[in-house]
């Protein structure tokens, strides 16, 4: 592993619900590149990345990013967010602003958030049409398709897919599973796609990883 390359280390993490235990001193390591998290419904997917992304405190455990630096969202969780950028399964967040606007949001928020490269992945997904309106007047699949062009281009070590495939068409499927083939031979950025089905399935095997949660 190169002094660039972005590593994941979860360390004894647990996690409970009010009604449903979840994790119970689970550890595991991501190296850079690909990965595809797999687990039956309700095995914690959704909930491992929401914890990730620091939506959610463990209740014991401990988490580290490395790259350049190591970061630890229990000593630095401003530090440790800067570097994540999380897609989640349901509708975008600050639906009122326009597409155009959200992009120059995160813009603000992600130090090497990548403007060009946005409006790129903005024209992959066909986005052209819908720059202009409120995020809230589009389809679930457009959406998506502005959330997945915004993690594109986010410029973090992490980037945390939750069903990334639901709701699109075959073009923006094409064009995303493109994507995710690059990402699949980076070294020096994390991409953990939670999927029921494979991420990489009309690619072929590029080096895709696999990490699998326990039964529940």
């Amino acid at each position: 592993m190169t002094a660039t390359a972005a590593r994941l280390v979860v360390r004894d993490l647990s996690f409970s619900w009010p009604r449903r235990h979840v994790f119970t001193a689970w550890s595991a390591h991501v190296d850079a590149g690909l990965t595809w998290l797999r687990g039956v419904n309700g095995s914690g997917k959704s909930t491992l990345l929401k914890l990730l992304a620091g939506a959610l405190p463990p209740l014991t455990g401990e988490m580290q990013l490395t790259s350049h630096v190591a970061l630890n969202p229990a000593t630095d969780i401003l530090a440790w967010k800067s570097e994540i950028f999380w897609c989640g399964p349901g509708p975008i967040a600050f639906d009122h602003l326009r597409p155009l606007e959200y992009f120059g949001f995160l813009q603000g928020l992600y130090p090497r958030f990548d403007a060009a490269a946005v409006m790129a992945h903005a024209a992959g997904f066909g986005l052209g049409p819908h720059l202009g309106t409120p995020l809230a007047a589009l389809s679930t699949g457009t959406q998506r398709k502005v959330w997945l062009a915004a993690a594109m281009a986010a410029g973090t070590r992490l980037r945390l897919l939750d069903e990334p495939l639901n709701a699109l068409d075959a073009a923006s499927l094409a064009y995303l599973q493109q994507e995710l083939a690059g990402a699949a031979q980076q070294n020096h950025t994390l991409w953990l796609v939670a999927s029921h089905e494979p991420p990489l399935a009309a690619i072929g095997n590029l080096g895709c990883q696999i990490l699998d949660l326990p039964l529940p």
